[in-house]
């Protein structure tokens, strides 16, 4: 009898694995200031109608994930209402209307794709941003690291999407049945990812990282019941990490030293500082959401509002030069009232909760994508806290692109065998 020839594995075509290419490209992409990085996107926002319209699968899945999808079509329609309503410049709609745009690319992740190419190029990707840091600080001379993506005021948002590349490396890493070089490779990454996001200094997603990388281990140890490998792991980056704080860099310590001492100072007439200039904004924003609850004062209107006050002798001068509060969910209160706190919430929380319904499936794919989802969404719920997290192109990509997209990768009903790998 002749051998049964085994059957080619379907995400190694070569339609598979340029796809698979342009998935793993998109977040170095967005991390750049380069212009072309709308052309991948145009081909995946291309590709995902194609799909949608061709395929039952893709329709099922967006189906499965309908909360998700109306949630996303609602923010992008508040924001029309919304500057319709403020007669405000159609230019405010520049970043809403990008949660179409990634709610088209998402189509393509629920395709046949090489998920293990993928996330070794996010290894590469991980290098390059905290490497990028590495650079600036010991070559260049810069006090302050912020790597390649908009100069100093990009910093934080910037250490933000660096510290979710690398928790992407450490759920790999962690794995059981990965390869020694690939392993090595993303524990190459975990270090430069995380040194280089201490070289900038930025407070906020250092410790939003914290909980999110105790998600990541303790769905680990739950779903293999290997935890002396995770908590060797963990003691390795905490050595790492207070040696780089103490030894190489010691200004991030003295900047989480000055939290208390401003805190505690502060009033309207001593409010100059990081953490105080926080602060004075964010009474700017609840005074804003207080008197305009509906509607807000308009998309991307903070700015205004607040220099307005400023010039009344009502707000601080320091805060003039803001455009934006320093927090998520104030700058949706302030500037869209009610309704548009409402969907910042539920955009984070309904992808949460899909996410943590997946940590425990049987397919090892689709439960690193919901784990990688998960911690993504906590990084972001806590960074918005002290920072604003979609004022700009870079973070607000990063979020629906990769979110939405591990969203579709793993929308098929609970308990229907599946296999993220190969889409089928």
């Amino acid at each position: 009898m002749t051998a049964a020839t085994p059957a080619a594995d379907p995400t190694r075509s070569w339609r598979a694995l340029l796809l698979s290419a342009l998935v793993a490209i998109i977040p170095i992409a967005v991390s750049v200031p380069w212009k072309i990085k709308a052309l991948p996107i145009l081909v995946l926002v291309i590709t995902g109608i194609v799909m949608l319209i061709t395929r039952a699968e893709t329709r099922l899945r967006y189906r499965v994930a309908w909360a998700i999808v109306v949630i996303c079509v609602l923010r992008f329609a508040y924001a029309v209402f919304n500057i319709a309503f403020h007669r405000l410049g159609w230019n405010e709609l520049d970043l809403p209307a990008q949660t179409l745009v990634f709610l088209l690319t998402a189509a393509v992740f629920t395709g046949r794709l090489h998920w293990r190419g993928i996330w070794t190029f996010f290894a590469v990707t991980t290098l390059v941003l905290g490497g990028s840091c590495i650079v600036q600080r010991h070559i260049m001379g810069v006090d302050r690291a912020y790597g390649i993506n908009g100069g100093d005021w990009s910093a934080i948002e910037f250490t933000m999407v660096t510290l979710c590349m690398t928790l992407f490396s450490i759920i790999r890493l962690i794995q059981p049945r990965v390869a020694l070089g690939e392993r090595w490779l993303h524990g190459v990454a975990v270090a430069v990812g995380a040194y280089g996001a201490i070289l900038t200094h930025s407070r906020g997603p250092m410790l939003a990282f914290i909980p999110a990388l105790l998600i990541v281990i303790a769905v680990h140890i739950r779903r293999t019941g290997h935890w002396r490998g995770a908590l060797v792991f963990v003691g390795v980056l905490i050595v790492g990490v207070v040696t780089a704080t103490t030894a190489l860099d010691r200004e991030v310590v003295r900047r989480f030293s000055e939290v208390s001492g401003e805190m505690s100072t502060f009033s309207k007439d001593n409010s100059v500082g990081p953490v105080r200039e926080r602060m004075a904004m964010w009474q700017s924003a609840w005074t804003a959401f207080s008197e305009h609850p509906l509607v807000g004062v308009g998309v991307d209107q903070f700015g205004t509002y607040t220099r307005a006050r400023v010039a009344s002798g009502e707000a601080s001068e320091a805060i003039a030069k803001y455009d934006h509060p320093h927090n998520e969910y104030l700058e949706a209160a302030a500037t869209g009232g009610v309704p548009a706190l409402v969907i910042v919430l539920l955009l984070f929380a309904l992808p949460a909760v899909h996410f943590i319904r997946r940590l425990g499936d049987r397919d090892e794919w689709v439960a690193t994508l919901a784990t990688a989802g998960l911690a993504v969404v906590t990084m972001y719920v806590l960074s918005a806290m002290t920072d604003n997290v979609f004022y700009r192109a870079m973070p607000h990509s990063f979020f629906l692109y990769l979110v939405l997209g591990f969203v579709m990768a793993t929308a098929l009903p609970l308990g229907t065998q599946r296999d993220a790998r190969t889409g089928t």
